[in-house]
């Protein structure tokens, strides 16, 4: 086995978690694929990118990136409200609960991308949606494993 490093340009696959302030975990790679990264493409945050180079194969690397670095700002524009009518009848909705909508481009009525949203708050009339990564803003704490590096 060599004992070859992560550099620059250093093609990585990695098991991979992303923590919360509070160590809960949010994110995770796929169980079955590891994520396969190369270092330097901004694949992930720089500080991360930073944080693996000189690392060796099987090592586990923890580095908490910077608020914001990670997932951008906190965007308030990403804050939106629906109105209720625009939601089946039958579902419930309630204050934390993250869905699933489609968001149409209103230059191209073809386009629809789907975003994951939370729930902030319901009423008869409307439903207020935060679109924002729920990391958007915080620290981030990525919890990786070196599996391989080309």
């Amino acid at each position: 086995m060599s004992n070859q490093t992560v550099s620059h340009g250093s093609t990585v696959s990695l098991k991979l978690e992303v923590l919360n302030a509070e160590g809960i975990v949010i994110e995770t790679s796929d169980p079955e694929n590891d994520l396969s990264v190369v270092i330097g493409d901004g694949a992930l945050p720089p500080s991360v990118e930073e944080g693996l180079v000189g690392a060796s194969l099987d090592s586990e690397v923890s580095i908490e990136t910077p608020e914001g670095e990670a997932f951008g700002a906190y965007d308030v524009q990403a804050i939106v409200t629906v109105p209720r009518e625009d939601f089946p009848d039958d579902l419930d909705l309630e204050k934390g609960q993250e869905i699933t909508v489609g968001v149409g481009d209103p230059e191209d009525e073809d386009v629809e991308e789907e975003i994951e949203a939370v729930v902030v708050e319901v009423n008869e009339e409307a439903v207020i949606l935060d679109a924002n990564h729920p990391l958007a803003g915080k620290t981030a704490t990525f919890r990786m494993r070196v599996t391989s590096i080309d």
